[in-house]
């Protein structure tokens, strides 16, 4: 691991959240694979792509108004809500993610087992499920919540989202040898680039890429940033602490570069099944989370799993 720091994440009361949540539409997806192929990226053709200045990009995405519940209960286990059961992305420090050991940890995952304490409730968290599969499962009511995702509209139609616990930056890394300014998301048109597979940075990024930018969805996980450091792509789009566990894991922060202008600012939320007997919890999670807020905690918690500090 590269040399150690601190890193301080947003962690967003909701006092400081200002949404205006646009009707539903449709969008997508999850987090990535694990295996070695590379695929182009679907792109429509447009004529002239647009540019937003970053004071208009770099902005937190409109999140839903949590509503009050009414619940009929059903799926597998819907008779009473006596167990948590949540899934979540397996390396995406400080959120989620697996120790050495294969434990689930992260704020989130702490989060869930104090509230499932406060309540007499059994936690089962297995960030092993492959993030595709969850989503199935969530929408099945197999699993009660996703600990931890981004809004996106069409997932808005299908799932509960709780008050966002935390923020995300989503970031440009580069070749340290072969930087280039970006200051909007525009600056990455004519250029090669590479995120996750099946990853979602919200309905802005997404579509935008779709549109204008030229680039690949990567399965390779926590080694996309090779596709950097072979030259194979001109940038890499990641998560600010996604991108940098990868770095400090594989030590490699003399090859990579990140650019500190992020291209959006999204708010980190937990997920849950439209089917989980659990529902009705969720306003009460959300004054629990509240709560860690006004108490300075949830700070607290969240710095004792954000990834060291890579250096040049």
């Amino acid at each position: 691991m590269g040399t150690k720091g601190k890193f301080i994440l947003a962690v967003m009361p909701l006092a400081l959240l200002s949404f205006t949540l646009p009707a539903p539409a449709q969008t997508s997806t999850v987090p990535m694979g694990h295996t070695e192929t590379i695929q182009p990226a679907a792109k429509a053709t447009q004529a002239a792509p647009p540019y937003f200045s970053p004071d208009s990009i770099a902005k937190v995405r409109p999140i839903p108004t949590p509503p009050v519940i009414a619940v009929r209960r059903q799926g597998p286990n819907a008779e009473k809500c006596t167990k948590l059961r949540a899934s979540g992305a397996g390396g995406w420090e400080p959120v989620t993610y697996l120790d050495n050991r294969k434990v689930a940890r992260g704020v989130a995952v702490d989060i869930l087992q104090e509230f499932a304490g406060q309540n007499r409730l059994e936690a089962e968290i297995d960030l092993s499920i492959p993030w595709n599969r969850g989503m199935l499962m969530l929408a099945n009511g197999e699993i009660d919540v996703m600990a931890g995702a981004y809004f996106t509209q069409e997932r808005d139609t299908k799932f509960l989202y709780s008050r966002p616990f935390a923020s995300d930056d989503v970031m440009v890394f580069q070749n340290a040898n072969h930087t280039f300014k970006v200051k909007e998301v525009g600056d990455l048109i004519h250029r090669r680039g590479a995120r996750p597979q099946g990853g979602s940075y919200g309905d802005f990024l997404d579509d935008y890429a779709t549109d204008y930018l030229d680039i690949i969805f990567s399965p390779t996980g926590n080694r996309i940033l090779d596709l950097l450091i072979n030259q194979r792509v001109d940038y890499v789009m990641l998560g600010r602490y996604d991108g940098l566990a990868n770095i400090a894991n594989d030590r490699i922060g003399r090859q990579i570069h990140m650019v500190e202008m992020p291209l959006v600012k999204n708010p980190v939320m937990f997920m849950f099944s439209r089917k989980s007997p659990c529902l009705e919890l969720v306003p009460q999670l959300n004054h629990f989370i509240t709560e860690l807020e006004k108490t300075g905690r949830l700070m607290e918690m969240t710095k004792i799993h954000l990834p060291a500090v890579p250096q040049n």
